[in-house]
């Protein structure tokens, strides 16, 4: 397996998933929503210098940081900023539900976990098989997040009195 490769193509995948939330951030007229993908643009983007981090270290030694230092210093990233930005209210308290940029979000995290999930499930060496496993949780929580308040949306939206 050339992991050189595919670190490079989880950075440009992270790179990209930022990109998409500082877009989409804009479409939003709810400060807090805006915000919250603001946050989510940031995350991505400190995925991406672990990766960088990861394949720099490859390059150079042909392995992989898995201290713990580095591993569980980035474990709860999304958990922390869940916890103080008040991503649940903050997705409650949006003006307008824009179902569609919901279900991007979702879609996108639900390809960056199975992404990591393919690529631990075929990779040779232990340290960057625990690197991809620790980036599939964390885009299975992004995921999770996204997927829920998508549901939740549209049952709202599929109960509302139609014809206004």
């Amino acid at each position: 397996m050339k992991y050189e490769q595919v670190l490079r193509y989880a950075m440009q995948m992270e790179l990209d998933g930022s990109n998409f939330f500082k877009e989409k951030a804009d479409k939003f007229s709810n400060a807090t929503t805006r915000k919250l993908f603001l946050t989510l643009s940031e995350t991505e983007i400190e995925h991406y210098e672990y990766l960088k981090k990861q394949l720099d270290s490859y390059l150079e030694n042909e392995t992989f940081d898995t201290s713990e230092e580095v591993m569980e210093r980035e474990e709860d990233i999304f958990k922390d900023r869940e916890k103080s930005e008040h991503i649940e209210a903050t997705l409650v308290e949006s003006d307008i539900p824009d179902l569609t940029i919901l279900r991007m979000a979702y879609l996108i995290e639900k390809d960056f976990k199975e992404f990591y999930e393919n690529a631990a499930q075929n990779a040779d060496d232990d340290g960057i098989r625990r690197i991809f496993e620790k980036l599939q949780r964390w885009e299975e929580g992004h995921e999770r997040l996204f997927k829920s308040e998508y549901d939740r949306r549209m049952k709202e939206y599929m109960t509302l009195p139609w014809g206004g």
